[in-house]
C-alpha cells in the first residue's frame, strides 16, 4: 500500500489506515481445546502428543486426555500416542464444517485414535541355575539367529514404521546434534598423537630416566619424587 503524494496533514490518517490494513492481514488465532479418545473403547488416551506440522509448536495431553493450544486456519495437527496410529487433523477443514460459535475465538474438538498392534515373535524362557549354564547357553546360540535379529532391528520397514508413528523427541535431537559436533571437533583438533614418533618427547623421556638412574646410584632413595 503506497501513500505517496499525501500532504503532511493526512499522514496521521494514512498511518492509521496502514496499521488497520496490516492488522487485517494477520491470521485469526483460535484457542483449540479438546479430548483425545480411543476409537475402540472411547476411553481417554493420557499424555498423547499433539504437534503442529512444519512448526515448533505443540503440546501434550494430560492424564485425562485433555489438551489445549493456539492454532490458525492454515495449521495441521498430528496426534500420536504409544499403541495408536498417528492421526492428522486439518484446522481449515474443521473450521469450514464447524457449527459452534467462533466469535470468541474458542473452538472445541474430540479426536479419536485407532489402536495399532505390533506382532512380536514368540519368546522362550529357560531356567539358568549357574553361571556355567549361562555361558554354555550363550555359546550355543546359533550365529544365524544373532545376525537375523540384527537384520530385523535395522530393516527399512521397521525403521520407517517407527519414524512415522513415534513422536519426535526434541531433547533427543539436541543430544544427537551435540554428539555430532563433539565428533567433528575431536576429528579436526583432538586426534590422538603418538609421542614415540616425536623426537622431542623421546629426548625428554631419555633425559628423565637418566636423571632417575643417577639419583639411584647416589643412594638418594626418594629418587622417584617429582620436583
Amino acid at each position: 500500500m503506497s501513500f505517496s503524494g499525501i500532504t503532511p496533514k493526512g499522514w496521521s490518517v494514512a498511518l492509521a489506515l496502514q496499521v488497520l490494513w496490516v492488522y487485517a492481514q494477520e491470521p485469526t488465532v483460535y484457542q483449540l481445546s479438546g479430548m483425545v479418545l480411543s476409537a475402540t473403547t472411547g476411553e481417554p488416551i493420557p499424555y498423547a502428543s499433539i504437534r503442529v506440522g512444519r512448526t515448533r509448536r505443540g503440546t501434550v495431553a494430560n492424564a485425562d486426555g485433555f489438551y489445549s493450544l493456539p492454532v490458525i486456519r492454515g495449521d495441521t495437527l498430528y496426534f500420536s500416542a504409544l499403541g495408536y496410529k498417528r492421526a492428522r487433523f486439518i484446522i481449515s477443514e474443521y473450521l469450514n464444517a464447524y457449527t459452534g460459535d467462533t466469535s470468541e475465538k474458542f473452538i472445541y474438538a474430540v479426536n479419536y485414535l485407532v489402536e495399532d498392534t505390533i506382532q512380536l515373535p514368540t519368546v522362550r524362557i529357560s531356567a539358568i541355575r549357574t553361571p556355567e549354564e549361562l555361558r554354555t547357553a550363550i555359546l550355543n546360540i546359533p550365529l544365524e539367529t544373532q545376525t537375523q535379529a540384527v537384520r530385523d532391528n535395522v530393516s527399512p520397514e521397521l525403521i520407517a514404521y517407527f519414524l512415522q508413528n513415534l513422536p519426535a523427541d526434541p531433547q533427543e535431537r539436541i543430544k544427537v546434534a551435540q554428539q555430532r559436533y563433539r565428533d567433528l571437533y575431536y576429528e579436526r583438533t583432538l586426534r590422538p598423537t603418538y609421542p614415540i614418533l616425536d623426537p622431542l618427547a623421546v629426548y625428554r623421556l631419555v633425559r628423565y630416566l637418566s636423571e632417575k638412574a643417577q639419583l639411584k646410584r647416589e643412594k638418594i632413595y626418594d629418587y622417584w619424587r617429582d620436583d
